[in-house]
């Protein structure tokens, strides 16, 4: 699936899409088709126009917030999991069932498997839940409150 959401396996192509614009709902767009040849003849234009202008301190490193460094944890770019939306949503529902798997934050919060192991692991790294066990079971680390 894209967007951790089905829908995509109806799209055209040549330019259909799922624009997520904020609301938990994808709307079917169209956007113009561009063939690889008209991006390249483009290109091709632009480069003709003039001399780059690089910025040379981008190759140095460094960050915008000025910490110098990236998290060496994230692996693909998928940031960090606790920035996710709806990862305050899946620790609750965590605590609430008491039972930490992927599949129940799936279904919960009708995401895909990738997204539900990122919260998972996320939530490892935070120590609300503990690592897999030989038997693939994760134990709630948090204490049960007297209200729940």
């Amino acid at each position: 699936t894209i967007l951790d959401q089905m829908g995509a396996e109806a799209l055209l192509g040549q330019g259909d899409m799922l624009f997520l614009s904020g609301t938990s709902v994808p709307n079917r767009v169209h956007g113009a088709f561009v063939s690889d040849d008209e991006v390249h003849r483009v290109v091709e234009y632009l480069k003709s126009q003039g001399e780059p202008n690089y910025i040379e301190g981008i190759l140095e490193g460094g960050t915008l917030d000025g910490d110098g460094g990236s998290d060496t944890n994230d692996e693909g770019g998928g940031g960090d999991a606790e920035s996710d939306p709806m990862y305050d949503q899946a620790v609750t529902i965590v605590l609430q069932n008491r039972r930490a798997s992927i599949s129940l934050v799936q279904r919960h919060l009708r995401i895909g498997y990738n997204r539900a192991a990122r919260l998972l692991e996320q939530m490892e790294k935070s120590g609300v839940v503990s690592a897999m066990s030989g038997a693939g079971q994760r134990e709630v680390l948090v204490p049960k409150r007297d209200n729940e």
